[in-house]
């Protein structure tokens, strides 16, 4: 009787453990494409610029695929709820969106810092860049917002119609970022594997509108 009380915690103990080992196996695996998908931008430079240049890449990278499972944490799947609980899934995605913020914030000051802190001119061919910037400025007070939403006095009904329209937005505008600002998701590997979770995130969007 003892074993088979046992059997339910030792079985979630280890799905908890497989998807946490996903996560961290997809985000290893993210992390590699600056390194096996060089982008032309690091072959001219070296030493402490060139460190600079691919950690902010591979921060990029990181923020990218936070944001991807952003959705994943509040799908409402009855597996995932099931091993974690929902109170907990949607606690990681509190704390997720702070992480990402965190790596969103430092990814373009290590870009620049790899250039000295030149910024780039305003001209059309950066506009890659410009839609980084409008992202990074969008992601700022929606995350403070969401954190603070009681405390800025916004109802949860208004806070939850502002979440749905912005959501969507942020990973539309994140997408166009990364196929454009850096030549590693042109084409390849990097590319096919962004288009599917580009596929991945627009059916949890309609599988959540339609619920």
């Amino acid at each position: 009787m003892k074993s088979e009380s046992t059997n339910p915690m030792k079985n979630t103990g280890f799905l908890k453990f497989v998807c946490l080992l996903i996560f961290a196996v997809i985000i290893f695996a993210a992390c590699t494409i600056p390194f096996y998908f060089e982008s032309p931008s690091i072959y001219y430079k070296t030493g402490i610029d060139k460190l600079m240049l691919r950690t902010g890449k591979i921060l990029g990278i990181i923020t990218a695929v936070l944001l991807l499972f952003q959705p994943v944490f509040i799908g409402r799947f009855a597996k995932l709820d099931k091993i974690f609980t929902l109170k907990k899934l949607f606690q990681f995605h509190k704390t997720n969106g702070l992480v990402l913020l965190t790596s969103a914030i430092i990814h373009p000051i290590l870009i620049l810092g790899a250039d000295h802190f030149v910024f780039f001119s305003f001209e059309s061919r950066y506009w890659p860049e410009f839609i980084g910037i409008f992202l990074l400025l969008l992601l700022i007070p929606f995350v403070v917002i969401s954190f603070f939403q009681k405390k800025l006095g916004l109802n949860y009904k208004t806070w939850k119609m502002l979440h749905k329209i912005i959501a969507p937005i942020i990973l539309i505008l994140m997408f166009i970022h990364v196929t454009n600002v850096s030549r590693s998701f042109e084409s390849g590997l990097p590319f096919y594997l962004l288009c599917g979770a580009g596929l991945i995130t627009i059916f949890l969007f309609v599988r959540k509108a339609l619920s």
